[in-house]
């Protein structure tokens, strides 16, 4: 299901095994994206993003991926990917959710 651009804005968090991220999407644009592995130094990177309302897809440009295709914590995951990555916006009930067929989706707060 689409979403209208104006509930995607917002603070989203991922709750993983090994710690959480959290992505708040400005509406100018700019995200701040922070983690927190246990047992390591958090951090905080920013960035920018765009949405694809005919696609409802987030794209992220200068973000950190945290985890590999397989669940886990990826070794290099303090790196901050150059390219872009996007994932689905979709609402399920009365929430909203990025990456919603991820172990791990983001659940808008």
């Amino acid at each position: 299901m689409r979403v209208p651009a104006e509930i995607v804005y917002g603070t989203y968090i991922a709750s993983y095994p090994f710690g959480t991220e959290t992505i708040t999407l400005n509406r100018d644009g700019t995200f701040v994206q922070s983690v927190a592995i246990k047992q390591e130094q958090p951090l905080t990177v920013h960035g920018t993003w765009d949405f694809d309302p005919k696609n409802s897809r987030a794209n992220f440009y200068g973000t950190i991926v945290v985890t590999d295709g397989f669940d886990h914590l990826r070794n290099d995951w303090r790196t901050v990917t150059t390219g872009i990555v996007s994932l689905d916006v979709e609402r399920h009930w009365f929430r909203v959710e990025m990456g919603s067929a991820a172990t791990y989706p983001y659940i808008k707060q």
